[in-house]
């Protein structure tokens, strides 16, 4: 039986340099809140608002470091509330997906497209992987096991990277249906 770390994803944004200027001016510095269970990455201090006309959502977490291209992840029910219909993507595939306006100190910006849910994947490098027999872009199932609610989440996306750390993520929406917090632990199911 192979244990895996979980890691829980609310609603966050990643920027790239020309919008975090034009939210938070030229020169800034993010400042660090916390670590990432991935390397290199934290969460800022900063956070924005997203709005639709629907409705907004303050205090939306940015995450390091910045990127070609903004990207928005939301959950499912945060879509209910925004009016957005985001659809469920491994980051970076933004193609044809919801647009919304995103408001920081300094002003807004509108994106197109970029606004997704993020789908469940598996952080791991290629010696992991190889561990596990484990290819890239690979569907997995993952067990959590728990008193109250045992669960299989079924496609679990193999993301190899060497410049990863072993982790399962799920959006929070997931985990609170399997009873789950940062840090539990799962089953690889192949």
């Amino acid at each position: 039986m192979v244990r895996l770390p979980i890691g829980i994803s609310n609603r966050h944004i990643h920027l790239s340099e020309v919008d975090a200027d034009k939210l938070f001016g030229k020169e800034h510095q993010f400042k660090i809140l916390k670590d990432l269970s991935q390397p290199w990455q934290f969460a800022c201090e900063e956070v924005v608002t997203l709005k639709w006309p629907k409705w907004e959502i303050k205090n939306v977490r940015i995450l390091w470091p910045l990127r070609k291209q903004t990207q928005v992840e939301i959950s499912v029910s945060d879509g209910f509330a925004l009016g957005v219909k985001a659809p469920i993507r491994l980051s970076g595939d933004l193609k044809w997906s919801e647009g919304i306006n995103i408001s920081g100190p300094n002003g807004e910006v509108y994106i197109t497209e970029w606004v997704i849910v993020a789908k469940r994947h598996l952080h791991i490098t290629k010696p992991e992987a190889d561990e596990r027999w484990l290819k890239n872009n690979q569907s997995v199932k993952i067990g959590v096991p728990n008193d109250e609610r045992w669960l299989i989440f079924d496609n679990v996306v193999v993301r190899l990277s060497d410049e990863s750390a072993l982790d399962v993520h799920i959006d929070v929406e997931e985990a609170n249906a399997a009873g789950l917090k940062n840090g539990d632990r799962g089953e690889l199911i192949i």
